[in-house]
């Protein structure tokens, strides 16, 4: 008995290696999910634009309509327009833009530019019927709670609370604007997405992660099988922590 593994001991290590080994490869899985996004993403954001609901929708978004080109065609909503506070461009602070655009029976926010004031004449909103282009971005993940502003402007480009005060609700990714037609004039300076998915590099990092939970995987095993190999005198001989103190 003393030169052969319990049936207890085997069961209960088989176990710990199914567990671990498992999770190594959960997580190896999502890393190459990560990696896929990436790629696909990069991959929208060179392609030909598409109209902005075949990118999103009120309830989501595939990974890769982030920085994906879009078109939209509708009317801005005269009266909801918000400013984004404390926001900088080229050096010099001012505002964020940020008008409701009707297109059907939907609602998109759309970044329309920079302002240096909130009475600049650039702030009006265009009337009639526009074409819009531009790329997709996440809305912030911040709120500005605390933060006391005048009526009409927030601290963030925050999806709940532009849907409560538009009220009604608002397609998953905001849409920053390139370009509109007929363009405005004075009209708000052009601002980057805060999220660019073009010409970004191979995403070695996350490839790297992929491969290195799948190694974690096989090498819970291969200790698995080391230790049915190794008798418990071995395991006996191996110094203990109180031996190695004496």
């Amino acid at each position: 008995m003393d030169r052969q593994r319990s049936a207890a001991q085997i069961v209960a290590l088989t176990l710990a290696a199914i567990v671990a080994s498992a999770a190594c490869v959960v997580l190896g899985l999502w890393q190459g999910g990560r990696t896929l996004d990436i790629i696909e993403a990069e991959r929208a954001a060179l392609s030909a634009p598409i109209p902005v609901l075949d990118a999103v929708s009120v309830e989501g978004y595939p990974g890769e309509s982030i920085g994906r080109p879009v078109t939209a065609e509708g009317t801005y909503v005269d009266g909801e327009q918000v400013l984004i506070a404390s926001r900088a461009w080229q050096g010099m602070p001012g505002s964020w833009v940020v008008t409701p655009l009707r297109v059907g029976d939907q609602m998109v926010a759309v970044l329309r530019g920079w302002v240096d004031s909130p009475g600049s004449p650039a702030t009006a909103v265009p009337t009639g019927s526009v074409i819009v282009s531009g790329v997709l971005q996440p809305f912030d993940e911040f709120y500005g709670e605390g933060t006391v502003l005048p009526d009409g402007q927030l601290a963030a480009i925050s999806r709940p609370v532009l849907e409560q005060a538009w009220g009604t609700a608002v397609v998953s990714l905001v849409l920053v604007l390139k370009e509109q037609q007929p363009a405005s004039s004075p009209a708000p300076e052009p601002v980057e997405a805060a999220v660019q998915t073009a010409n970004v590099p191979f995403p070695i990092q996350n490839a790297a992660y992929t491969l290195q939970w799948f190694v974690f995987a096989v090498f819970v095993w291969l200790m698995w099988w080391l230790w049915l190999r190794r008798s418990p005198r071995e395991d006996a001989a191996l110094p203990t922590a109180d031996s190695l103190e004496t």
